[in-house]
């Protein structure tokens, strides 16, 4: 899937100023060879109006073989430092190769692997549905498939129809928000609930100490108490008595 549309390669761009953005995305394309991905740098950085919000993609690509080498990728550090640090993925394949199709689940399960869970944005793509000399992987294997993996679907064809390419990447790009938005709330739930645990903790410390507190106070007057029946007023008291009873 190329990301240059039309015959003059036109970039994909928004109509506003490129070098201001109020979003950033790591977008990571993968897909075996031929299948008519290419980004042409080792990073290409696109600009997009994405509901109301300028956005800049960073998109990266990584050329696997069509039988990964889960060693072999895991201490290759642009593999394992591309998949880490990405905040989604486009993962492609060719109607036209079977093999480029069964290629793609070896590739989800290194990027789950890599990254070490599955809320991973993910966009499906069936390419090259423009090609003549018919489908071998049909829409429904390619639709099944991406429902296994829980990614969203597409089937498209860059020179046929360059706009759907932009649906692509809105489409991973509100993935992303969402697990953003979604880590964003937990993080506010764990800070709420770190709050009441203070709260709880310091009444508690509070209660404590009012107890201790309570019971020096009980202990000090039983101590006065306890010595009242001892004092030298009633010592004085019982001499007295005591000198008139044998007088």
């Amino acid at each position: 899937m190329t990301l240059w549309c039309g015959s003059a390669r036109e970039r994909l761009h928004s109509e506003g100023d490129s070098s201001v953005y109020e979003e950033e995305y790591k977008i990571v394309v993968l897909g075996s060879k031929d299948v008519g991905k290419t980004v042409r740098k080792a990073e290409f950085c696109t600009w997009d109006q994405v509901d109301g919000v300028s956005c800049c993609l960073r998109l990266s690509e990584l050329h696997l073989p069509l039988q990964v080498n889960p060693q072999r990728a895991h201490d290759d550090p642009i593999i394992k430092s591309l998949t880490q640090r990405a905040d989604g993925f486009l993962l492609i394949y060719s109607v036209m190769d079977m093999d480029s199709f069964w290629a793609t689940t070896g590739y989800y399960d290194l990027i789950i692997e890599l990254r070490g869970h599955a809320e991973t944005p993910l966009v499906y793509i069936a390419n090259k549905t423009d090609y003549d000399g018919g489908q071998v992987v049909t829409s429904t294997k390619g639709r099944d498939a991406a429902f296994d993996l829980g990614a969203s679907f597409y089937e498209t064809s860059v020179k046929c129809d360059p706009e759907r390419i932009k649906f692509v990447f809105h489409d991973v790009i509100r993935q992303v928000r969402s697990v953003r938005n979604q880590a964003k709330l937990q993080e506010q739930s764990c800070t709420r609930m770190r709050g009441l645990i203070c709260r709880l903790s310091l009444r508690s410390k509070r209660k404590r100490s009012q107890s201790r507190t309570r019971q020096k106070s009980s202990s000090s007057e039983q101590s006065k108490e306890l010595s009242g029946d001892h004092s030298p007023e009633n010592s004085t008291e019982l001499s007295t008595d005591q000198l008139v009873f044998k007088s």
